[in-house]
């Protein structure tokens, strides 16, 4: 969900990681509104997964 979902500006400037531990890591890759970004993805990416997520 985290993926198809819009962002503030419509630009995908960041990556998903899942750890050996099973955590869950966003990578910001820069950019105008990239903390914005990030913040709407991790919200998504909660949303889609259907329990909290312990996100890093």
């Amino acid at each position: 969900m985290a993926l198809l979902a819009p962002t503030a500006i419509n630009q995908q400037k960041f990556l998903i990681k899942l750890n050996d531990d099973e955590t869950v890591e966003f990578i910001d890759k820069g950019g105008v509104l990239s903390r914005v970004d990030l913040g709407i993805v991790k919200c998504h990416f909660e949303i889609g997964s259907g329990k909290k997520q312990l996100l890093v």
